[in-house]
């Protein structure tokens, strides 16, 4: 029977953050326009970043000063399916939004397209 994503774990720097199930990632890549006339001549690439999404649980040991100023970080984003995309130069997009009724902390990363590692 097949598996399907369920899970996914976002280190950053080798650290693993406490995400939950509510991470989203845009891989990024190319996105592509119709280029028309008369009629569709064809296309035109824009490359477009990287965006990830975590809301953190805070606990004693979090820092959002910390996540904020991450400007060249390595972010995995390791799914339970045995995929894992690889967000290389990423840096902290906007300031955390702590959130005190969830507790946690919504932080959002960008970088060039993730690669997908095997």
């Amino acid at each position: 029977m097949p598996k399907f994503l369920g899970r996914a774990d976002v280190v950053v720097d080798g650290e693993t953050l406490l995400s939950g199930d509510d991470t989203t990632l845009d891989p990024g890549g190319f996105k592509r326009d119709p280029v028309k006339g008369s009629k569709v001549f064809g296309y035109r690439e824009e490359i477009m970043e990287a965006v990830l999404e975590v809301n953190v649980a805070i606990g004693a040991d979090y820092s959002s000063d910390r996540l904020n100023a991450i400007t060249n970080a390595t972010i995995n984003f390791v799914a339970d399916t045995g995929q894992t995309w690889v967000m290389r130069s990423a840096f902290s997009a906007d300031p955390g939004k702590i959130n005190q009724k969830d507790g946690k902390a919504k932080h959002v990363f960008k970088s060039p397209p993730a690669e997908e590692a095997s």
